[in-house]
This record gives C-alpha cells, structure tokens and sequence, in this order.
C-alpha cells in the first residue's frame, strides 16, 4: 500500500486466491487486511503511520492489532519494544497491545564455511553499504578518509551505495547542497565508490574487508551489521537503537557515540529544523567529531593487530551465539502453532482480547 501513499504505508494486502491456502500470516511492520489470523514483526513503530497518528486511519490500524486476529506481536529488539510502548503509553489500549508483545532477534543462515582469516594489517579495509548515504554515515566515511590522507594513515575505503540524501531520509539536512562538501571527497585516492551491486558481490567485499562502517544517525537495527558478523567481519557502528544490543565495544566492533533521547535515538531525529543553518552546523559538527573519532580508535588498533584478529574471531561467535537459525526454531515452530490452534473461545465475547499467554514463548 505504500506505493499507493507513503501514509498507508502500515498496511498489507494479500490476493484473495492464496487466502484458501494459509493457516496464519507472519507479517513484519505492516499489518495484513484480511480474515485470517496473524503474527507481525517489526523493528520500531507499529502500527507505521508516521504524521497520521490522530487520524482514523491510524486507530483503524491500531484495532487491527488489538483485535483477535494478531495472536502476537514481536519486536525485533529492546529497542523496538521500547518504541512501541512508548508510543502507545497513556492509550486505552496500551495493556492490550503490551500483552502481546514478545522480543526476538531475527535468524540469518549462516554461510557453510567458517571465514577465513582476515589479511594482515596494514592497510585497514572499510566497507561502507547503504543507499540512504548521509543517514547511514556515509559522509563520516568521506570525512575519514580525508582525515587518514592528512595523518598518513593506510586507509581504504570502499563504499556500496546510490548515494542517496536529503529528503529521502530523517536525519539529514534538507538542502542538498549542503552536500557538496562531501560529494568532492569521493574522489580521494583510498576511496572507491561502486554504486549498486549484487547482493553476493557485496557479501564478497564484507568478507575482504576489515571493518564494515555503520556510523549510523538513524537505524533502527542494522542488517548489515549482521551480515558483516556472520562473515567474521567487525562493525564500526555508533551506539544507537538496536545496534548496542549486539555489537560491544572492542569485542566484536568499535562502538562511536552520539548524543541520545530516552529511546536510544539520535536526539535530532526527525528534527523540524533540518531545513535551517543551525541544523546543518550540528550535522558537520557530528559528522567531524564520529570520523574523529574512528581515526582515534583505528590508530590505536594499528599499534595492536591482535586486537584486530580477536575482534573478528567475536564477530562470527556473536553471529552463531546470537542469529543462527537453529537457535531460533523451537520458538517460531510453537508460536505459530499455538497461534494457529488458539481457540477463538481464549477471547472475550464482546470482542476484548484477554491476556495471550505469551510467557509461554519467552527464551
């Protein structure tokens, strides 16, 4: 429905035809319209309706939640757990909505073979991925590399990206031009840029690089950094929504902080000035101080290459201990067939969804 409207982008449809053919719907963020029963995941906010949430529509989409068709409700993180109480705190419908709240990680297969080990230090490899460029950090990639030129740090850094900003994102200043700072440094000498590539050549770069980059100012999980631990490759992130939950500072990453609200955020997320100077003075400011940072963190790093290897050794261990599928199927295989085989008599008459017995599933 989003290409519709980017304001009805919270909900799904199914073709009628393959109605008769399922038992239950696992949606993730965005709800399903149809009669069948279902579970939904998401990473933030649910129901998606961003700028619409005093509309009827947003309540239509909450009640589908709230009725007995959603058997539960799964947050990909503590973060997305904190988001949607807080968004649904001092509601009516709050304890409803909490009572089918459970937290689970996603699952990723891991790649058959172990990774190989990673090539010796120097130069230091960084792997940027991420079409929303300036959200994603790309700019304190840029900045990096101009900074490692200065200092004479071996540096590379190769970036993966349709180099998207402004007003494709919530984190960046309006006015493109803006940019243009940035834009100059992509033709820096340890600096490549591919634009888009397939899925397997990026995993590929993963698996070459030493570190992928995620300085992030808006990212409520970050698949990417998953795909880069189960390839054994460490994570420079900032310490933001879900990326703290599995990625810790000198284990299996470098961890970069930003200024942060009670959730976890970015504090000028979704900012209304981000069309104003001011706005843009704090992004620079950032974008310096993150990429300062780094360069900090990777000097020391140079002077202990062991540090290097462990980190990456964590890096796959943190993906088998945490993502790897196996550890993850008794819970799916029993809440989809408790939810499929609840009786409709575990609801109240009047329609008022009695407490799902969600404890049940908690690892």
């Amino acid at each position: 429905m989003n290409y519709l409207s980017p304001k009805v982008e919270g909900v799904t449809v199914f073709p009628p035809s393959l109605l008769d053919r399922i038992d239950l719907i696992h949606g993730f963020n965005r709800i399903p319209l149809n009669p069948k029963p279902f579970v939904i995941g998401f990473e933030s906010h649910l129901p998606r309706g961003f700028g619409v949430e005093n509309s009827f529509f947003f309540t239509f989409m909450r009640n589908q939640l709230l009725n007995e068709r959603c058997r539960a409700i799964v947050g990909i993180s503590e973060y997305a757990k904190r988001t949607f109480l807080a968004q649904h705190e001092g509601t009516s419908a709050y304890h409803e909505l909490a009572a089918k709240l459970v937290v689970r990680m996603p699952s990723v297969v891991l790649p058959k073979d172990p990774p190989a080990k990673k090539k010796t230090l120097p130069p230091i490899r960084l792997l940027f991925v991420g079409n929303h460029f300036a959200r994603k950090g790309g700019c304190v990639a840029l900045r990096l590399a101009q900074l490692s030129l200065d200092a004479g740090l071996p540096l590379q850094i190769e970036i993966i990206s349709k180099l998207e900003i402004g007003r494709v994102s919530w984190t960046d200043p309006l006015d493109e031009s803006f940019f243009d700072r940035y834009r100059s440094l992509l033709n820096l000498p340890n600096v490549r840029c591919w634009g888009e590539l397939p899925n397997q050549q990026v995993i590929e770069k993963i698996r070459q690089s030493h570190f992928l980059l995620l300085p992030t100012f808006g990212d409520s999980f970050g698949y990417s950094a998953i795909e880069s631990l189960i390839n054994g490759t460490p994570v420079i992130a900032t310490r933001q929504c879900a990326l703290p939950e599995f990625i810790r500072d000198g284990v299996n990453g470098i961890m970069l902080d930003l200024p942060l609200n009670d959730k976890g955020e970015w504090i000028h997320l979704n900012s209304p000035d981000r069309g104003s100077k001011i706005f843009e003075k704090i992004h620079a400011q950032e974008v310096d101080r993150l990429a300062e940072e780094t360069l900090r963190r990777l000097e020391e790093l140079l002077n202990s290459p062991t540090s290097f290897d462990a980190m990456a050794l964590n890096a796959h261990e943190t993906a088998v201990q945490r993502f790897d599928p196996r550890l993850h199927d008794t819970f799916w295989d029993d809440l989809y067939e408790t939810a499929v085989l609840q009786p409709v008599e575990a609801y109240a008459p009047d329609g008022a969804h009695q407490a799902y017995p969600i404890d049940h599933f908690e690892t």
